[in-house]
């Protein structure tokens, strides 16, 4: 079994070339494209926690961020939706 490793390079990919000679898809190993997967997802993440930064800075301080409601508000409310 040839398995590779996060830190492992990606292989060259391989390009599906059309009938006018042009790329029209690439084609990498499965490995590779997991790793590009876990990036990207990281990436987003990233995002997501710089977005919620002002929030984040409110709940430490121990206020509630702008547009957040408190459980009791909307527990109510939830539990009228299981009914």
């Amino acid at each position: 079994m040839n398995t590779r490793h996060a830190s492992d390079p990606p292989r060259r990919p391989s390009y599906v070339v059309g009938p006018d000679g042009r790329p029209t898809a690439v084609v990498i190993d499965l490995e590779t494209w997991r790793t590009i997967v876990a990036h990207l997802e990281d990436l987003e993440d990233a995002a997501l926690i710089a977005g919620a930064e002002a929030d984040l800075d409110s709940l430490a301080r121990g206020e509630r961020p702008p547009g957040w409601i408190a459980w009791s508000e909307l527990e109510p409310e939830m539990d009228a939706l299981e009914e």
